[in-house]
């Protein structure tokens, strides 16, 4: 079965991404965590440290007892696009391939956008733009960024997860932290990466 979990309560099957039809797994760069976090330690820094030395071409390949939902999210924020496959309830293998970056046509001024709510809360530009229809929100995302309004940080209120901004921010320095997330939707930081 292939799954992708795209909230820890829907899990939904999904047809394999385009770049995972071709996968020859003897070509991934394999890293089992299940030893490790049955040892009790964290293998983040493991990870992270494979991901630096893979290039754009390889594809990490993690053996986990769980289906890594905040790593997912997290690499997606850093660009990364995963595909996770349920062997059985304890075995779950996800594999992680940097996106391409996409140039995206040119952005439109904020004034051309339909209008959405911002305000400062506690010294902080809050966004709420769940009410705009893709890819608006992503769009006037990007537009406060490029414009510089910000200093390194701002949050956004968003319907769904932002997929597609992702690497977008990725490419420009900056990444995404979900803080919140219910039925009216999420709130997002938006951070620049020092």
């Amino acid at each position: 079965m292939i799954a992708i979990k795209m909230r820890e309560e829907d899990t939904i099957s999904e047809m394999p991404p385009t770049w995972f039809a071709d996968l020859n797994q003897d070509d991934c760069v394999r890293l089992d965590v299940r030893p490790v976090l049955a040892a009790g330690d964290d293998p983040l820094e493991r990870i992270l440290c494979q991901l630096d030395q893979l290039s754009a071409a390889d594809i990490l390949l993690i053996e986990a007892p769980f289906d890594p939902v905040p790593l997912r999210r997290m690499l997606a924020g850093r660009g990364y696009d995963n595909h996770i496959i349920s062997l059985s309830p304890e075995h779950w293998q996800v594999y992680f391939k940097q996106q391409a970056v996409v140039i995206l046509p040119e952005l439109p001024d904020l004034s051309d956008l339909p209008a959405f709510p911002y305000y400062w809360h506690e010294g902080q530009l809050e966004m709420d733009l769940r009410r705009l229809e893709p890819p608006n929100p992503m769009i006037a995302i990007l537009k406060v960024i490029e414009a510089g309004n910000v200093t390194d940080n701002f949050r956004a209120r968003l319907i769904r997860d932002p997929i597609y901004l992702y690497p977008e921010l990725a490419e420009r320095g900056w990444v995404a932290e979900v803080l919140e997330e219910n039925d009216a939707g999420l709130l997002v930081k938006i951070i620049q990466r020092k």
